[in-house]
């Protein structure tokens, strides 16, 4: 007989487990605090914004000039991280890395309908990512002019190295707070698997569930008030020794 379970009996499974899934919580969330503040290294994040646009007074300014500087900010987002600019980069500042561990820290952000590049770089070092930010930024200044025979890159905002400034990862509150409620569904999940893991029968209902017998009696607890006072002493004796 397939059996079922209410959300009554759901509720009661889990409140009879309540310390279980408190523990099970609270063991995650102390392992994942210990992780990110004791384990993980801190990387920080820095940016340096370019401005994409061509020398020229706003009486020769025209629509189709504005235009060709917005197409040209997809084209330059690929070159900033070509092995042209960045392998420059690694021999300039003398890296160890090779050129696609470099690209892994660099990326390109555009925003929509504007002539601004961003080069955000992350690194553990951030005075080392506000160098590479930087100096991505110069090479790819000077080197557009021979690839595009065109100057229109200007550094609108040069990164800096801030005091106090916190790692964009780990974030250790949020993590905890995750593992929290992981903590919550797997302690809910292993409550569930030892509810149905204990085949113990435990009232008429388990019977009559389990095994779809009819109940034909109970033999109900009996204290030792219960007794008659004309019962046999030993027996008294017994059941006080059980107690």
């Amino acid at each position: 007989m397939k059996e079922t379970i209410s959300m009554r009996e759901i509720y009661e499974i889990l409140k009879k487990r309540i310390r279980l899934i408190l523990v099970i919580a609270i063991g995650i969330m102390i392992i994942t605090a210990a992780v990110s503040y004791y384990l993980l290294t801190p990387v920080y994040q820095t940016s340096t914004q370019l401005l994409i646009n061509q020398e020229q007074n706003i009486v020769t300014l025209t629509t189709q000039s504005i235009e060709t500087d917005l197409q040209l900010v997809g084209t330059y987002s690929e070159i900033i991280t070509s092995p042209i600019i960045l392998e420059q980069v690694i021999s300039q500042l003398g890296l160890d890395v090779s050129y696609e561990e470099l690209q892994e820290k660099v990326n390109v952000e555009i925003t929509e309908n504007s002539q601004l590049l961003t080069i955000v770089v992350q690194d553990a070092d951030l005075a080392l990512a506000v160098s590479i930010a930087n100096n991505t930024a110069e090479v790819f200044k000077a080197e557009i002019i021979e690839l595009m025979n065109v100057d229109n890159v200007t550094l609108l905002s040069p990164a800096v190295v801030t005091e106090n400034q916190t790692p964009v990862s780990p974030n250790p509150p949020l993590n905890i707070l995750l593992a929290a409620i992981i903590g919550l569904i797997v302690g809910a999940a292993i409550a569930m698997i030892l509810r149905y893991l204990d085949t113990t029968l435990r009232n008429e209902e388990d019977i009559h569930n389990v095994l779809g017998l009819p109940v034909l009696g109970a033999i109900s607890s009996m204290n030792e008030e219960d007794i008659p006072a004309n019962e046999p002493i030993a027996f008294k004796r017994r059941e006080a020794q059980k107690e």
